[in-house]
């Protein structure tokens, strides 16, 4: 024989008035009500993660092709002839004073550890060419690079 429980059991099915079989109980609450509230916080915060994720890697993308553009369609002068690269920014000054007295107009800029030293401006690899050519006389490691 079948005991009585003190405590009540619940049931995920129901037996059908009609016949004797059993019959899946109807969930009544949403599945949003039925999370608790600490789960809905950690959902929030995971979404709104996500969310910034893609948010920020769109940005960067749309960045780059921003970034590209311009240089694509930048200014006419996109050429220069790099003379050398050093690491002490002492020499290169004192290398683009030597250009400057002898009727050049150079140009320093840093490139990640190095110091670049350039001389023109050119709009195609062609016209610079000849400053090349008689740059490599004194520096032998000269090359014709874009801007």
């Amino acid at each position: 024989m079948v005991e009585k429980q003190d405590y009540p059991q619940l049931e995920l099915f129901t037996q059908d008035s009609n016949s004797q079989h059993y019959k899946p109980r109807p969930v009544k609450d949403p599945v949003f009500l039925r999370i608790r509230k600490y789960e809905k916080v950690i959902l929030l915060i995971m979404v709104l993660a996500l969310t910034s994720i893609i948010s920020f890697s769109i940005g960067v993308e749309n960045g780059k092709r921003v970034i590209l553009t311009e240089n694509n369609s930048g200014t006419a002068e996109s050429y220069t002839v790099q003379v050398a690269a050093f690491k002490n920014k002492g020499l290169a000054l004192r290398q683009a004073q030597l250009l400057t007295q002898s009727g050049m107009a150079p140009m320093v800029f840093a490139k990640g550890s190095y110091i670049i030293l350039c001389v023109g401006k050119f709009s195609n690899q062609e016209s610079a060419q000849p400053l090349l050519i008689q740059l490599q006389r004194t520096y032998a490691g000269c090359r014709i690079r874009r801007l």
